[in-house]
């Protein structure tokens, strides 16, 4: 009688165990859904996980990261403040923060957020690039082009760091290091279509229309269709 009561106990403790879902198991399932775009199942595993453990700061940042993939930044906020509460030197969460508020335009909010960013780690290339955006779009461009450099010394193959740096550069009157930046996005990645057009443009406003419209048919034919109306528009 004992050893049946034992093994019931047994088999009742164990059915439970294995009933019970992990918050590790709810937040590896959502990152397998945030990879197929199912955010509403990611979100769901994600409440799930913070239910089980509400201290859960990957799952708040997370939760963070998909709301801003589906467009609703203030609830992207809202999560990443929780992550960055209980984990006041999370990389991940302050840098998305950044990116967060930028969208929203808060760009001084924004370079605080990337600031804090590369005060964690200062050798990461993104905080900078995304600080370059955020100070060139208040019209601080010498500042903008500073972080690019910055972002390009620790990934000298940051193609985007490149073309932005080269579109501030046109901007700022240095035609040289335009040309230079746009050829070295054109070397890096032969598909980046942006890069011959924006490198085509350049030329062509300093009058130099054949290597424009031949970089313009280029990006055309890599399925451009601005770039396509602008041969047709520039160059026949």
């Amino acid at each position: 009688m004992k050893k049946t009561v034992a093994l019931l106990l047994f088999i009742i403790c164990t059915a439970f165990s294995y009933s019970q879902i992990s918050a590790l198991e709810y937040y590896n399932s959502a990152l397998i859904n945030d990879s197929q775009k199912d955010y509403s199942d990611a979100l769901h595993d994600l409440d799930n996980a913070i239910n089980q453990n509400p201290n859960y700061d990957s799952a708040y940042c997370l939760q963070g990261f998909i709301n801003y993939k589906i467009g609703e930044y203030k609830l992207a906020i809202k999560f990443l403040d929780k992550a960055i509460k209980l984990k006041p030197d999370y990389f991940d969460a302050i840098n998305g923060r950044g990116i967060v508020k930028a969208q929203l335009k808060d760009y001084v909010g924004a370079i605080k957020d990337f600031t804090k960013a590369i005060e964690i780690d200062p050798v990461k290339p993104k905080p900078y690039y995304n600080r370059a955006l955020a100070k060139a779009h208040m019209d601080d461009y010498e500042a903008a082009i500073k972080d690019l450099d910055k972002s390009i010394s620790y990934d000298a193959q940051y193609a985007n760091a490149y073309y932005s740096r080269a579109f501030w550069k046109d901007i700022s009157g240095d035609y040289a290091g335009a040309v230079s930046d746009y050829k070295k996005v054109i070397e890096l990645d032969s598909t980046y279509r942006e890069a011959y057009i924006g490198l085509a443009t350049t030329l062509y406003q300093h009058g130099e229309k054949t290597p424009a419209c031949e970089l313009l048919k280029i990006a055309a034919d890599k399925g451009s269709i601005m770039a396509d109306e602008l041969v047709t528009k520039l160059c026949n």
